[in-house]
């Protein structure tokens, strides 16, 4: 049972840096855009509310964002996925 415990935190640690890199890296990509957005959550969802644009919540950890406006969509694909598709929204940036 010892081995399995083991197991299952290396994973678990494993999955924890994942996201901390992830996070890091889409964080990074999203500020050298210049567009504007609001942290939420302790840095978990930035808030996108531009005019003309739809209403997105990006997940940076996961790289993840979701249209809550009209279609309350899922998407992801991380930061650049997500700056090309918000860049293609009505109203260029």
């Amino acid at each position: 049972m010892g081995d399995q415990i083991e197991y299952f935190r290396a994973a678990r640690d494993h999955y924890r840096s994942e996201h901390a890199n992830n996070k890091a890296i889409n964080l990074a990509l999203i500020q050298q855009s210049g567009l504007k957005f609001r942290v939420t959550n302790n840095g978990e969802c930035l808030v996108f509310r531009g005019p003309g644009k739809p209403k997105v919540d990006f997940y940076p950890s996961s790289g993840r964002w979701r249209d809550v406006g009209t279609s309350k969509r899922n998407y992801r694909g991380g930061a650049e996925s997500f700056l090309t598709w918000y860049a293609s929204q009505k109203g260029s940036v």
